[in-house]
C-alpha cells in the first residue's frame, strides 16, 4: 500500500516540478531555467548522500556500470528543456496526459525489444486515450472560439 501512495505521491511531485520549472524558464530563460534546476537537483543529491553516506556504493561498483545508464541524466535535461517550451504554451492537463500516453506506448516499445513480449492492451489503451485527447482539445477549441466571439460582442 505504500508503494501506492508514494507513486500517487511521485505523480504530484512531477507535475508540480514541470509547472514550476516552467514559470522559472518563463522569468529567467529557458537555459538559466535548466541550469537553476539542475544546480538545485546537485545540492539535493548532495545532501541526500551525505544522509545516506553508510549506505553508498563504493567507486568500483559505480565504475562497473554500463555507460549508457549514465544517460539518464542527459535525458534529464533534455526533458526539463522540453517542458520548460511547452509547459507556457499548453494546459496542464494536457501535458500530463500527453506525457502519460507517451510513457505508455514507450513502455511497450521497451517491453518488446527487451522482453519479447507485445501488448495490444497498451497500444491500444495509449492509442484511445490519443483520440480522446485530440478530440477533447478540438471541443475546448470550439468552446474558446464561441466564448471569444460571445465576449467580443459586448
Amino acid at each position: 500500500m505504500i508503494y501506492i501512495f508514494l507513486a500517487f505521491l511521485t505523480g504530484i511531485t512531477i507535475v508540480m516540478n514541470m509547472m514550476l520549472n516552467g514559470k522559472l524558464a518563463l522569468k529567467e530563460g529557458m537555459i538559466n531555467g535548466v541550469i537553476i534546476n539542475y544546480f538545485m537537483a546537485t545540492i539535493s543529491s548532495i545532501i541526500l548522500c551525505a544522509i545516506m553516506l553508510e549506505s553508498m556504493p563504493s567507486y568500483w561498483a559505480i565504475k562497473s556500470v554500463p555507460l549508457p545508464y549514465f544517460l539518464g541524466g542527459l535525458l534529464g535535461v533534455f526533458t526539463t528543456y522540453m517542458f520548460n517550451i511547452i509547459v507556457p504554451k499548453v494546459p496542464a492537463v494536457y501535458i500530463v496526459i500527453l506525457r502519460f500516453i507517451g510513457q505508455i506506448l514507450t513502455s511497450a516499445i521497451i517491453d518488446y525489444i527487451y522482453l519479447g513480449i507485445f501488448s495490444k492492451g497498451k497500444v491500444i489503451g495509449g492509442l484511445l486515450f490519443l483520440i480522446g485527447l485530440i478530440i477533447n482539445a478540438k471541443v475546448d477549441n470550439k468552446y474558446a472560439e464561441v466564448n471569444y466571439s460571445l465576449n467580443k460582442n459586448y
